[in-house]
């Protein structure tokens, strides 16, 4: 059995991911998910101040992707049902974290979690108040880091994935 490699966040770098790291994402995404991300779907974010790439070395160990959300046509509506009666209420700005991947002889070195606080860091400095995220019901690592970083099941979302997996939606103020 091949001993994994003690990669600690301080040996690693990151950086605004670019089409030269494509090909790895691809991997990682791939090796992590049971219905990976297409690469047009990746493609499209690259150079997006919230899509992080992780590099030790000249090798890319893992990703980040981050945003904030948009409100959906039924929140815009109620805010404008409310504002008719006087009671417009502020608008929260919500951050999601979208994808976050760790090539698998890299994981259990922090990696993971490293990343997600620096997301969360961008995802603060944008103003978003609240973060959520989609997790597989049956990703019980990374239920784990997540809970360990404050995130709360919200709620189960039945069928969520292509494969018919199930998500748990999960959420942590900022």
């Amino acid at each position: 059995m091949a001993q994994r490699p003690a990669i600690s966040p301080q040996q690693t770098t990151l950086s605004v991911a670019q089409p030269g790291d494509l090909e790895a994402i691809i991997d990682i995404e791939a090796r992590s998910f049971p219905t990976p991300w297409s690469r047009a779907a990746l493609g499209a974010y690259l150079g997006d101040q919230g899509f992080l790439a992780c590099h030790h070395g000249e090798a890319l160990v893992g990703y980040i992707l981050t945003g904030i959300q948009m409100p959906t046509l039924f929140d815009r509506l109620e805010r404008l049902t409310q504002s008719f009666f006087g009671g417009e209420q502020p608008t929260e700005t919500v951050g999601h974290v979208m994808n976050l991947a760790v090539r698998p002889d890299a994981r259990g070195c922090g990696l993971g979690r490293h990343l997600l606080g620096v997301g969360l860091g961008y995802l603060r400095g944008l103003g978003a108040s609240r973060v959520e995220l989609e997790v597989r019901v049956n990703n019980a690592a990374a239920i784990r880091l997540y809970e360990s970083e404050g995130f709360r099941i919200v709620e189960t979302l039945q069928g969520y994935y292509n494969n018919g997996d199930d998500a748990f939606l999960m959420s942590k103020p900022l």
